[in-house]
């Protein structure tokens, strides 16, 4: 990874270090290739610190890996919140990340009230909200979070939930596959590109168009 130091004339001049994504053009309103770029970014600076030479190999992969995981099929979760108007999305750990971006999504693109929680935040208050039917994605991919998680996503089944277990094939209970990647700490990035072409599949179900948001707009000023 190389770092740029402060430049007067380079973009984000106002920081010391600067981390060039190298994602190109970002096209649509809706960030997603710029926010795998950043998770990957992070990724590689945590291996550098760290000296870890599996997480480096690991990261060499992933391009393929991700090259699969867009074709995974979550055509389930379309079907699922075609009529939906809110839902949970939870995760927790390295995973909470990706819960976090899978909401906003939501609400760019599709007009749902998403709200995202972490497995342990969402049996406190928010648990209140769900009843018979309420729609919850659950991303459970591998690692020390991922045992709560599905005694989560089976106690809000037992609550009559609609639960979507976002989850690496044959794990009890998963019903949108999540693309193991050759290191658990990579998964949550295998995850979230399985999920956007299925929230773009989404938007375009309920009439929106994904890439160009209404009221939106690429560049937000702030002051």
């Amino acid at each position: 990874m190389r770092l740029r130091q402060r430049s007067r004339v380079a973009p984000g001049g106002a920081v010391e270090w600067l981390f060039p994504l190298h994602a190109g053009e970002e096209a649509s309103v809706a960030a997603t290739k710029s926010f795998i770029a950043q998770l990957v970014c992070g990724a590689r600076l945590a291996a550098a610190w760290q000296d870890d030479a599996a997480l480096r190999d690991a990261l060499q992969g992933l391009p393929h890996v991700l090259e699969r995981a867009s074709r995974a099929d979550w055509s389930e979760a379309v079907e699922a919140l075609r009529d939906a108007d809110r839902l949970f999305v939870i995760g927790r750990g390295l995973g909470l990340p990706v819960a976090l971006e899978a909401a906003l999504k939501f609400k760019e693109t599709c007009g749902i009230r998403a709200e995202a929680f972490s497995g342990a935040e969402v049996q406190h208050g928010p648990m209140a909200l769900i009843e018979e039917g309420y729609p919850l994605l659950i991303f459970a991919p591998r690692g020390p979070a991922q045992a709560g998680l599905l005694e989560l996503a089976q106690a809000m089944r037992g609550r009559g939930a609609r639960v979507l277990l976002a989850a690496p094939e044959g794990t009890p209970g998963a019903t949108l596959p999540i693309v193991e990647t050759p290191a658990e700490e990579l998964d949550p990035v295998s995850a979230i590109q399985s999920f956007y072409p299925m929230v773009e599949a989404l938007a375009r179900a309920v009439g929106n168009d994904p890439d160009s948001p209404p009221h939106l707009k690429k560049v937000t000023r702030t002051r």
